[in-house]
């Protein structure tokens, strides 16, 4: 059976898709299709929001509910509305990871459908050009994602408390330069350890 939440450092992670707006080949899916860290996190079908607050059981015993599995929560925007309403209703804090595609995946501006739900967003973006992003991560809307990323890095920050860029440390990658973008965008930054096999 798959997992639709697990547990890592004190913190739960909430895993509702396995589809995404990128196709990155460093990507943990690829490296461990059927599991990781214990976890089997490739979805036989998409839980509903029911099912994944079921798998959470108490959420206040974590340090932190996240939207990180498989692939991007965002592309289920309804989902993960009313599970972070829940869990905020208990006074839990709540991330999202994201490759920061959803409002151009949903051709809209979804983010103030998440103020107040969602205390930090983590948007990963693992290049310093449009070209160098394309080249990296096969994004499904090409070399337009890196422009419509750092617009949805913007706009967030009207909206969620707290922004993170985050970058890969990939072979290659000048991760000095995407922490730059960070800084100019005037957001918080991490590096992130390529996991290895």
């Amino acid at each position: 059976m798959s997992d639709y939440s697990y547990k890592y450092a004190g913190n739960l992670y909430l895993n509702i898709t396995n589809r995404c707006m990128m196709a990155c080949p460093y990507c943990i899916k690829y490296k461990w299709a059927n599991n990781f860290r214990g976890n089997s996190l490739k979805l036989d079908r998409e839980p509903t929001a029911e099912e994944v607050i079921k798998s959470i059981g108490d959420p206040t015993q974590y340090g932190e509910i996240i939207f990180c599995g498989y692939g991007d929560a965002l592309i289920r925007l309804n989902e993960v509305i009313e599970i972070s309403k829940w869990l905020k209703s208990k006074n839990v804090r709540v991330r999202i990871n994201t490759a920061g595609l959803a409002n151009r995946y949903h051709n809209r501006n979804i983010l103030p459908e998440l103020k107040g739900l969602i205390d930090v967003i983590s948007v990963s973006l693992n290049g310093a050009t449009p070209e160098e992003h394309n080249r990296i991560n096969r994004p499904m809307f090409k070399e337009e994602s890196f422009g419509e990323i750092l617009k949805f890095v913007r706009e967030a920050k009207k909206y969620i408390p707290t922004v993170v860029i985050t970058a890969v440390e990939l072979p290659g990658l000048d991760v000095a330069k995407v922490k730059e973008t960070a800084k100019e965008l005037g957001v918080f930054f991490r590096a992130r350890p390529l996991l290895e096999d």
